[in-house]
């Protein structure tokens, strides 16, 4: 119970301080909620996301699922995690009274073309330049001893490199819609690109590999980036599938090769 505490006191934290911000200085100005009722129960909603996430996440990094049980778990459990992001969304919808959903998702019309060529530019070079600043900071690291030097991959990293390429694909396809409609259309919306950026690297640390959050951190804050200055989901989706395809189809399959691993 003691790895529960200071993840849920911060989270604990950081939710009283939306809900102070938010009736102080209207920290969920996006929102327009019909009812005091309605704006009480999105509280509870926020809540429980908020809590029921740190404890699964919290789980998962306690411990780390072994190749035979990985080799037992169903493919569809690999979504759990978006599930509850669809319900949270969709719950969050219904109590702001259903407005448009193109609004809701941050969804902008027009500039179909040049948002899809701005999300390419940004997933390719964002990768290139993730890819370098996550080598240099973790050579930082290594050399002041504050990273553990790298052992075997995660299983579950394992795991993933093995699937059939139409599974990574239904992966790349999840991850790229929504969990950009959640950390950027709608968290970063409220709370800013700093906290949007770090909770969206929190949410990914379930995979027991503290180099590959430095990736994740730096390619969250380049479309973060991305989107406070496009203001619409499009570009961060294209860019943020990319990137996954990139590491799913190519970059972790040739590492495993190289390193004999199948």
């Amino acid at each position: 119970m003691s790895h529960y505490a200071f993840p849920l006191l911060f989270i604990a934290v950081v939710y009283a301080a939306m809900i102070v911000l938010n009736e102080r200085y209207r920290l969920f100005a996006a929102d327009r909620f019909p009812t005091p009722a309605a704006k009480a129960a999105a509280y509870v909603w926020l809540g429980l996301l908020m809590f029921g996430l740190v404890v699964l996440i919290v789980g998962s990094a306690l411990h780390t699922p072994t190749a035979r049980e990985l080799a037992r778990i169903p493919f569809y459990s690999l979504f759990s995690l978006h599930a509850i992001l669809v319900v949270f969304l969709a719950g969050w919808w219904l109590l702001t009274g259903r407005p448009p959903l193109r609004d809701f998702l941050t969804l902008r019309g027009g500039r179909g073309g040049e948002m899809l060529l701005t999300g390419f530019a940004v997933g390719v070079g964002g990768w290139i330049v993730t890819i370098i600043m996550a080598v240099l900071i973790a050579a930082i690291l290594s050399a002041t001893g504050l990273l553990p030097k790298p052992g075997q991959p995660p299983p579950m990293i394992a795991w993933m490199a093995a699937l059939p390429l139409w599974k990574k694909a239904l992966v790349v396809l999840s991850a790229m819609t929504i969990e950009e409609a959640f950390f950027r259309g709608w968290l970063q919306t409220r709370v800013g690109l700093l906290a949007s950026t770090m909770l969206f690297a929190l949410a990914h640390s379930g995979f027991g590999q503290p180099f590959l959050l430095i990736g994740v951190a730096l390619i969250s804050l380049i479309i973060g980036v991305t989107f406070y200055r496009t203001k619409s989901l499009l570009p961060g989706i294209v860019a943020h599938g990319i990137f996954d395809a990139v590491q799913l189809f190519v970059v972790i399959p040739v590492l495993f090769r190289m390193m004999g691993m199948g």
